[in-house]
């Protein structure tokens, strides 16, 4: 197959045609930029259905296991302990069955959650909190956890909500503000220093913006 050229206008010279893309590569390409375009739209909105289909799920769980369906409310329980350890006795119970989330998760995610909502309800504009004041909405979940663990104390549940819920907050009060600051600011570039402009003496100046004059050709040049 001869292959197509085209005349470039100023040139004059024949160049090869671009490649037609394929079909199905065109199709990823264009599904790929609504994709994109998408979430950096609906980010936040994403983010807060996810943790809502958490929380639901492991609220619904008990309910189902109540009215005997157990076939769908033990595989969703089982998925759930992906994120939860799901410890009985840090649990509650509805109906005498046990919530997918421990009493820890189940505040962390639902003030997550709410967090999250009131983010998306206020059109992303919610102001963030500085880094000081998320360390310190973090620093009691840390400690009761890690004194928990140690064996130094047993926390209690009420302890946990609290924890929890400052823990989920802080995160959602700090992150999302940030990254909606950053997909909305323009990016920053930075140029290298450029160098000292060159200095000219007068006569200097005067001699290169003058035209070098005519040369006369000589008896020598004819011959």
């Amino acid at each position: 197959m001869a292959i197509q050229q085209i005349k470039h206008r100023s040139s004059g010279l024949m160049l090869p045609a671009p490649a037609q893309k394929h079909p199905f590569v065109r199709f990823l390409q264009s599904l790929g930029s609504h994709l994109s375009n998408f979430l950096l739209k609906y980010w936040a909105l994403c983010l807060t259905f996810v943790l809502g289909l958490i929380v639901f799920t492991a609220l619904s769980i008990p309910f189902l296991s109540y009215f005997g369906l157990d076939a769908i409310a033990k595989p969703l329980f089982f998925s759930l302990h992906w994120i939860c350890a799901q410890v009985p006795s840090h649990s509650f119970y509805i109906f005498g069955h046990q919530i997918g989330l421990c009493g820890r998760n189940l505040s962390i995610y639902s003030s997550m959650f709410v967090g999250s909502l009131i983010f998306v309800l206020s059109k992303k504009r919610l102001p963030g909190i500085p880094w000081w004041l998320w360390v310190l909405m973090c620093l009691p979940m840390a400690i009761d956890g890690v004194t928990q663990l140690l064996g130094l104390r047993e926390s209690t549940a009420e302890l946990r909500i609290l924890t929890g819920t400052l823990f989920g907050l802080g995160n959602i009060l700090f992150v999302l503000p940030l990254v909606q600051k950053t997909l909305v600011e323009p990016p920053i570039y930075t140029y290298p220093p450029m160098g000292p402009m060159p200095h000219y003496t007068d006569t200097e100046e005067t001699h290169q913006n003058t035209p070098n004059p005519p040369t006369t050709p000589t008896e020598d040049d004819a011959l």
